[in-house]
């Protein structure tokens, strides 16, 4: 008999496909099967032309991204689904989902054995990435073959018409994960846990791909968070009971309420009501906010009104973890579930109507991103130093791994080695091309020049900034434009420190202007010393250390001073971020970075409306976006608001930068790259200048490898 063979590739593993599939092919009285491959979903049926019918209307977390469909002789006499496939692998599973509306119902029904039940589930939410093993999508493969199912979970496992047939993380208080709270060594209760919350106490909370530190959002238990973690000054998120509370906080437009409610429930990065409001929490006029995505979360909320400080708990640069073991407080709530992929949480900013990705993770990783391309090989890019991530390519399509952190940390480092095998696995694939950074002694670097000779497969170095122009490229689909690249370091082409540069295609026709950097990374670490740089460029000795008193002794400038004289330890960069950092230390906001884009984001906070000030561009062999004088502006007008100050530093970087890309090629489309991008002063004056930016994947140093994938491909 005359069979379709349809083969379909997308999210359609763990969000309840089959049975959707199953129901309306029954529906429809088709004949056939339809079972999970390694590769995407097998679906056999009796007649084409109602495949359009089945294909609508999916599952809400399900995505079809192509499918094939082939004449085949067979005999089927009704419809069936029939278990997983062994013979081929391929990535096809969605992201750790925030909990669906159906399953919060059941859980607030005292009539429901999963009443109150902290791991429910269903096809169309919670964990899926943080509990894989290997593919297919199936129990066996995931940490919860740990938990054999009690006789109702598996009737409703088993069953099509059921919510939960097929759901991997089905559990219930019989079968499931149990949770504990372990209170000074003692095990505790939930209800336990939330009033030593609410007694100020701060504890480890194992959710879905690593623990979070917990505390209410005030003064004494922040303060003390803040010795544990050793984050003496950078901005924690919190995570609010509901809309109502997170409006009363910040104000949300329309594309951030989108976001905070959204499936993936990232954290949002929201512009304070009050600019002083939780100070405590965040230095800045903003504050990242998240709403609960666990029925967990749930729990702890009906009893707690108040926000509650969520951080990863983990040291500065190093990995979230993901082990009772690993905490650093008494108090830990935990279950007995193992995270096999540690995940953190996705972050993110919208920009004049544009939502861009501070981190790109839990909610979205693994979702590979489509590109159009005929290479049919597999490509391993290792991305960048700080905020890294690892990029796949394979037969279209882009995977890009979790946000993993600083891989100058040894742990961060063994942890994106594990990220990098643990992909290469579940795609089945083994590269045939390794694409790293340029520098020469990044960890990811060293790695990947270990991998090319052992595997003797080729090796690409993308400049840093090349990369970052590359991910606009790849993710927009364009072959060339005029790139603006803004970000606080990377390793140039010649061996300089650039930050601030302009490519037409390939070649760096602009950037900023160089300037010293006394002390090299210390300058980074203080930013003052950066503007002593700057300022040394155009005043005397005497006006200099006039300046400079309010940073350092009279013994101490003349440290600085001789270095910058004789250039000792001071290399000259053309970054943004040392530009926005001076800026910020001249208006009396920064003295020490405390933690990445602290200068910056704090002469963001501040900015008002600029004076007016015409950008100085200076041709030669290249266009030079000169900012000395604009730190001569900011001395003659120090007296002035500071407000408008920082927003003329913004809008003098942003039209300086507009207009060498414009003289450079006005034909050709613009683009704007790198951790500056993030500015939302700048990003904005860029966007109605018509340049694209980046929406896939995070503008800075998250999105680096995916930009190496584009130029590997181009290369």
């Amino acid at each position: 008999m005359k069979f379709f063979l349809v083969k379909i590739k997308g999210i359609v593993q763990g969000v309840g496909f089959r049975p959707y599939i199953y129901r309306k092919c029954a529906s429809l009285r088709l004949k056939g099967y339809v079972k999970n491959t390694g590769d995407g979903v097998e679906l056999v049926i009796d007649d084409k032309e109602v495949l359009p019918s089945i294909l609508s209307d999916l599952p809400p977390l399900a995505k079809v991204e192509d499918y094939t469909v082939n004449e085949i002789d067979a005999d089927f006499n009704d419809f069936k689904i029939l278990h997983s496939a062994k013979d081929s692998k391929e990535l096809s599973v969605a992201p750790d989902i925030a909990i669906c509306d159906d399953c919060l119902k059941e859980m607030r029904d005292k009539n429901n054995r999963r009443y109150r039940y902290f791991f429910i589930t269903c096809t169309n939410c919670g964990p899926r990435f943080s509990i894989i093993e290997d593919v297919p999508y199936d129990r066996e493969n995931t940490s919860m073959k740990d938990f054999g199912m009690c006789p109702a979970c598996r009737r409703e496992y088993e069953n099509p018409e059921n919510r939960r047939y097929h759901a991997q993380t089905i559990a219930c208080y019989d079968c499931g994960p149990k949770l504990t709270y372990i209170s000074e060594g003692k095990e505790q209760n939930l209800e336990h846990a939330i009033d030593d919350l609410l007694q100020g106490k701060i504890i480890a909370m194992k959710g879905i791909g690593g623990f979070h530190f917990a505390c209410l959002a005030e003064d004494a238990p922040v303060r003390e968070l803040r010795k544990i973690t050793g984050r003496p000054k950078k901005p924690f998120a919190i995570m609010v009971k509901d809309m109502e509370t997170a409006k009363a906080l910040c104000e949300i437009n329309e594309a951030e309420q989108r976001l905070l409610e959204s499936p993936q429930r990232p954290i949002v990065t929201l512009k304070k009501r009050d600019p002083k409001a939780l100070a405590f929490v965040s230095e800045l006029d903003s504050l990242g906010i998240m709403l609960p995505y666990t029925p967990l979360h749930y729990l702890i909320f009906e009893k707690i009104d108040a926000p509650l400080v969520m951080t990863s708990s983990n040291m500065p640069g190093e990995p979230m973890t993901t082990e009772d073991r690993e905490q650093f407080v008494k108090n830990i709530l935990t279950h007995n579930r193992r995270i096999t992929n540690r995940i953190d949480d996705s972050v993110m900013k919208v920009i004049d109507g544009r939502n861009l990705f501070l981190r790109r993770s839990r909610g979205f990783v693994p979702t590979p991103i489509r590109i159009e391309s005929d290479y049919g090989g597999t490509i391993l890019a290792l991305g960048a130093e700080m905020n890294n991530t690892i990029s796949v390519y394979r037969n279209g399509n882009v995977f890009v791994s979790q946000y993993m952190g600083d891989t100058a940390n040894h742990k961060t480092f063994e942890a994106m080695k594990k990220s990098a095998e643990k992909f290469l696995r579940l795609l089945n694939a083994k590269p045939d091309i390794i694409a790293c950074d340029l520098h020469p002694h990044y960890n990811t670097t060293l790695y990947a020049e270990e991998l090319s000779k052992k595997l003797s497969i080729p090796l690409v170095k993308v400049q840093h900034h090349k990369a970052h122009a590359a991910s606009v490229l790849l993710e927009k689909g364009i072959e060339k434009a005029v790139s603006v690249v803004c970000d606080g370091t990377g390793y140039g082409s010649e061996g300089k420190i650039w930050g601030g540069e302009v490519f037409l295609g390939d070649e760096r026709i602009g950037s900023l202007e160089e300037h010293i950097m006394p002390g090299g990374e210390a300058a980074v670490r203080h930013p003052w010393r950066m503007l002593a740089g700057i300022l040394s460029s155009f005043l005397e000795e005497n006006e200099l250390e006039k300046e400079m008193r309010q940073f350092c002794t009279k013994k101490e400038f003349s440290v600085i001073y001789n270095q910058i004289q004789q250039k000792f330890n001071s290399p000259y960069t053309t970054s943004c971020g040392r530009i926005l950092d001076a800026a910020s230390a001249f208006l009396g906001l920064c003295r020490d970075m405390h933690y990445d884009g602290r200068p910056a984001m704090l002469l963001e906070s501040i900015a008002g409306k600029p004076y007016d000030l015409e950008p100085s561009i200076k041709d030669g062999e290249r266009l030079i976006l000169e900012t000395r004088p604009l730190f001569e502006f900011l001395i003659d007008n120090k007296d002035k608001d500071k407000g408008r100050l920082a927003a003329t530093v913004h809008n003098y970087l942003a039209e300086g930068l507009i207009e060498i890309a414009e003289r450079a090629g006005k034909s050709l489309p613009k683009t704007f790259s790198g951790g500056v991008a993030y500015n939302r002063h700048i990003t904005k004056r860029m966007l109605e200048a018509g340049f694209l930016i980046n929406e896939k994947v995070p503008a800075g140093d998250g999105g680096v490898s995916f930009g190496q994938v584009g130029w590997a491909i181009k290369d």
